[in-house]
């Protein structure tokens, strides 16, 4: 049963919010507002369905006593200024160039090459090729098959070892791929520690680890293999209930920060120690009621906060290793059938996410406002990368493209 409509069938977020704006316009008397609501939406306005009067209204007041009683003298001296500086309004929102001819299906994942000067960007397809290409020529440097039976649908890049790259299979393997400046592959390492998908696989920000995540609801660890110089040996692994959506290393490599599916927790994996969890609650009023879910993540550029894209149209920015919630972003339409991603402009002001409308939304951090919505792709977007320069943002989807977007219009 519905707590706010008497129609329990409405339990889509966007239905719900339209007519509880429904209900304040009408209180006020906004006739024709109504109507052109009614329009736009096609959702037809009928005032019996909001339960109780003045629910809009109620909220806010609600939210806005909420915010004061987590006030406190802590709070305010751990307040960050620099964050609410705004940007100088450079982003990455100018079409730059669009690569359509390198696979012949849809583009699950996509990374820049870190080797300087190689103008090399690595994609994955369900045409179950891996594609290396210079993105300012468009040539296809090579295409390999061979190093999985499946699509890879997960790309890193070691930050130290510019050379070596993580990928990631629907068949359930991982492997390290050593790629050079000339765009020529060899497979280095494989792995098969997982019976499903390995949706996301990252490096420790000290080259030294990996993880990878599955929809065997696992997580698992890889470090250096002292004993065998350019191979990795596996650590452990941890179980979930359900299954886990992505991972990402701390910028101290100490922990693994998991997103698990149908928890309203964050989960921080001890790499180092005795391999416990600890956990934040990611509901500001502390309950176990699991609202959304975490999906991705990203860090900002100064190691200080946690972007969480959540399967409810919601971003987060937390503080790391806390549940202090420092930023929402509303805008972007992302469910649990989403695959959402997620990025921070290099400058820290700025954050970019997929959404199903097949938009790419940015943010100003800032006053959490939409400032830009970038469109070119034609199907569902699936990775977002920014080049090593900084100059570029990539994209690419299942329109089979992949899209270059710049910070300067021309």
């Amino acid at each position: 049963m519905s707590l706010l409509f008497t129609d329990s069938s409405i339990q889509d977020p966007e239905t719900e919010l339209t007519h509880l704006v429904f209900q304040w316009l009408e209180e006020r008397g906004f006739s024709e507002s109504i109507r052109a609501l009614e329009s736009e939406t096609q959702i037809t306005h009928n005032k019996e369905l909001v339960k109780f009067g003045s629910q809009l209204e109620f909220i806010y007041n609600e939210h806005k006593e909420l915010q004061e009683s987590m006030k406190s003298l802590e709070a305010v001296e751990d307040e960050d200024t620099e964050i609410g500086i705004v940007g100088d309004g450079r982003i990455h929102k100018h079409l730059n160039d669009v690569l359509d001819n390198v696979h012949s299906a849809n583009i699950l994942c996509l990374r820049f090459s870190p080797i300087q000067g190689s103008n090399i960007i690595v994609t994955g397809s369900t045409d179950k090729t891996l594609k290396i290409t210079n993105y300012l020529t468009k040539e296809v440097l090579n295409s390999y098959t061979g190093f999985a039976s499946a699509p890879f649908i997960s790309l890193d890049f070691n930050p130290v070892n510019p050379e070596l790259l993580l990928a990631s299979s629907v068949d359930g393997s991982h492997c390290i791929i050593k790629i050079d400046k000339d765009g020529k592959g060899e497979l280095i390492q494989k792995f098969n520690r997982h019976k499903k998908y390995v949706v996301r696989v990252r490096w420790s920000a000290d080259g030294k680890k990996f993880a990878s995540c599955s929809y065997d609801k696992s997580v698992s660890l890889f470090q250096e293999d002292k004993s065998n110089e350019g191979q990795y040996e596996f650590v452990k692994s941890w179980e979930f209930v359900t299954t886990v959506e992505s991972l990402i290393f701390t910028p101290d490599s100490k922990y693994i920060i998991a997103a698990v599916k149908e928890s309203n927790y964050l989960h921080y994996l001890d790499t180092e120690g005795d391999h416990l969890i600890e956990r934040y609650n990611m509901n500001v009023n502390g309950d176990d009621h699991v609202s959304f879910s975490a999906m991705e993540f990203s860090i900002t550029p100064d190691n200080k906060y946690l972007l969480v894209s959540t399967d409810l149209n919601r971003l987060i920015l937390f503080k790391l290793n806390s549940n202090k919630q420092i930023r929402n972003f509303y805008g972007a339409f992302n469910d649990s059938y989403s695959t959402t991603r997620n990025v921070i402009c290099p400058s820290g002001k700025y954050v970019f996410s997929t959404s199903q409308d097949n938009l790419i939304y940015v943010w100003e951090i800032a006053n959490q406002k939409v400032i830009a919505k970038l469109d070119s792709h034609r199907s569902s977007v699936r990775e977002l990368t920014f080049s090593p320069d900084n100059l570029l943002l990539a994209s690419c989807g299942f329109d089979k493209r992949v899209t270059l977007w710049s910070n300067i219009s021309d």
